[in-house]
């Protein structure tokens, strides 16, 4: 996460030193104005194939679109993370009328450095590099490898190719990781009798099938292989040793209608998942599933709001507790963002509105020996209100209004798109205690 700060606040320092402003994008439609498209015309493109980009739109050759179906498709393009500026207009040539987007590519490849402070304790500091390379073959390919070192050391290496096979809608995606994580289960911590690391060894890959623009369906295969300390391991793992080895198989659905997927204002996303763990091995056999929705809608004028609720749950013959849900590390509630908490369920829900300060503004900056499209951003400021609450629990008897915990506060989103966002909040939990965030991303 602080690996993603660390690039926008070196930009976001770069842009208050020299700004060339670019014009907002004028169309020649209206929201109400509806006009027949004869041709579709991509500009700019230097690396990025056609096909990338008209795969995102919802019009073809012959529709009649208006000015508001243009701004919903340039989001959508946006949302590839692969442009700098968008722009989508309508030119007449005769009686032709030509339908141009006009991109500017994004730089692809940077090594990224981060650091993370867990607890602001010194002792549980991470470092490390993540070197990412997007947009390979300009096919929309990524490739990503991170190395970490110190508190919690790993190594990972990732691919993903969203047109495998273009004609068919065919996704790839594959994942090695290497990593010694300190546990995190306080359950763990007194069974084996203090502190230990695992040694986690995994691969996984996964197929999917773009049915539409909006719907994506994954078969996901993979192995897992995890060691906990030689003596005091029962209850830890789920084998019947301090060593379980293992396949994994599953299945994901994805609906997204979301116009920028980066902050959006408009849309829906909805995710369930179900993986089962132990294939192939009688003395593992437990299944993790959940779901996630999430709705976005304008509110009034410039305020949108949004709201997710997310449920996850582990069920099977016993569950590792290495495999439990946490909150207080990727997960946390705004106001309790080191309060630790496990279970085999977690429940979180969360409600947000955003005012944009500053909407849209797509800069430039003249550096020398620093190429263009790396200085080269849309940059926005919003002012939001957050509130928070979730738990995680074992048994059903345990979900009560009164174990939940919750958090409101403020804060100012900071986007630098394609990059990324940095976020500034101070949060109040239910007890009344305020702290100060700083996130890289956006909350959801």
């Amino acid at each position: 996460m602080l690996y993603k700060i660390s690039l926008t606040i070196l930009f976001i320092s770069l842009f208050v030193q020299q700004i060339k402003g670019f014009n907002s994008d004028t169309l020649d439609v209206d929201d109400n104005t509806f006009i027949k498209v004869d041709s579709i015309e991509i500009r700019g493109n230097e690396t990025t194939e056609d096909f990338v980009i008209m795969r995102e739109l919802t019009f073809k050759n012959g529709d009649e679109i208006s000015g508001k179906i243009l701004s919903y498709n340039k989001e959508r393009i946006y949302s590839l993370g692969l442009f700098n500026f968008v722009k989508l207009f309508a030119e007449k040539n005769d009686s032709v009328i030509v339908i141009v987007i006009n991109v500017d590519e994004s730089w692809y490849i940077y090594p990224i450095p981060f650091l993370s402070v867990r607890d602001k304790d010194l002792k549980q500091t991470s470092y490390g590099m993540s070197l990412l390379y997007r947009n390979f073959r300009g096919r929309n390919e990524t490739i990503q490898a991170v190395a970490s070192f110190g508190y919690d050391k790993f190594y990972y290496l990732s691919y993903l190719n969203p047109l495998l096979i273009e004609s068919q809608g065919i996704i790839f995606s594959s994942s090695i990781l290497y990593q010694t994580p300190v546990n995190k289960s306080r359950k763990a911590e007194i069974i084996h009798g203090g502190s230990f690391d695992y040694t986690v060894a995994s691969g996984a890959f996964s197929f999917g099938k773009r049915l539409n623009q909006f719907n994506d369906v994954y078969l996901i295969s993979g192995y897992n292989y995890v060691e906990a300390p030689e003596i005091n391991f029962k209850g830890i793992t789920a084998s019947d040793g301090n060593i379980d080895r293992g396949m994994m198989m599953g299945m994901m659905y994805v609906y997204d209608t979301r116009d920028l997927k980066q902050f959006p204002t408009n849309g829906i996303y909805s995710k369930f998942d179900f993986l089962h763990k132990g294939l192939f091995n009688s003395k593992i056999n437990y299944n993790v599933w959940g779901i996630d929705f999430r709705e976005y809608r304008k509110v009034i004028e410039n305020l949108t709001g949004k709201w997710r609720v997310a449920y996850r749950n582990t069920f099977g013959d016993y569950v590792p507790l290495y495999d439990y849900f946490f909150f207080g590390y990727l997960d946390y509630i705004r106001g309790h963002r080191n309060n630790v908490r496990e279970g085999k369920n977690i429940l979180m829900t969360s409600f947000e509105t955003a005012y944009p300060l500053l909407k849209e503004w797509d800069v430039s900056l003249d550096l020398p020996l620093i190429p263009k499209n790396l200085t080269s951003a849309r940059i926005a400021f919003h002012l939001n209100l957050f509130y928070d609450a979730g738990i995680t629990y074992n048994k059903i008897e345990q979900l009560s209004m009164n174990n939940f915990d919750s958090g409101f506060g403020a804060g100012i989103t900071i986007l630098v798109l394609p990059y990324n966002a940095i976020r500034f909040e101070y949060a109040f939990n239910n007890k009344g205690k305020g702290e100060f965030l700083i996130g890289s991303g956006f909350s959801f």
